[in-house]
């Protein structure tokens, strides 16, 4: 029993060796660049929606369990809730976000985020001035790359550089 068990040792080490190098080769082919591109990308797609009105285009980028964290409100988990927060402000108004500079972005695996300042005002589409609603804003973005390899949004929080004002 004792030389049974002795032969199986080479093939065992063998195969680990092999189970080690596959794993190590895996890691190595991710291109780290190409998906910090493509969160970039996705966040491109947020603000060109949005500017378009575009509802469809810019909930396409969320993952259907997203959740967006607006200041002022309430956490909005799923693409349901999001919904009914956002298209009726798409409905009644011409957005105008600006993305000013992305500070940050990186991706740890299949998690990505991406930390961005921007600025936000919206025009009634029934007529009226523009009303500036974040003139200096501050966002982390986090994304989790899908099966089919495309980046979705998961988590969207943001808020003001500009303090409350005293009214």
């Amino acid at each position: 029993m004792k030389k049974l068990h002795i032969s199986f040792t080479p093939f065992i080490m063998f195969a680990l060796v092999c189970f080690i190098f596959s794993c190590k080769r895996q890691i190595q082919n991710v291109d780290v660049e190409a998906d910090i591109a493509a969160i970039k990308e996705v966040l491109n797609k947020y603000e060109v929606a949005i500017n378009a009105g575009d509802f469809d285009s810019w909930i396409s980028l969320w993952s259907d369990d997203g959740v967006r964290m607006p200041p002022n409100g309430p956490t909005r988990p799923g693409v349901a809730q999001i919904t009914e927060e956002v298209k009726p402000v798409l409905e009644q108004f011409k957005a105008n976000l600006k993305i000013t500079s992305i500070e940050e972005a990186r991706v740890f695996g299949d998690i990505g985020l991406t930390r961005c300042s921007y600025n936000f005002a919206v025009t009634p589409k029934a007529g009226g001035d523009k009303i500036i609603v974040e003139p200096d804003g501050k966002a982390l973005t986090i994304y989790e790359k899908q099966l089919d390899g495309n980046w979705k949004i998961i988590y969207d929080c943001f808020n003001s550089n500009v303090p409350p004002s005293e009214e």
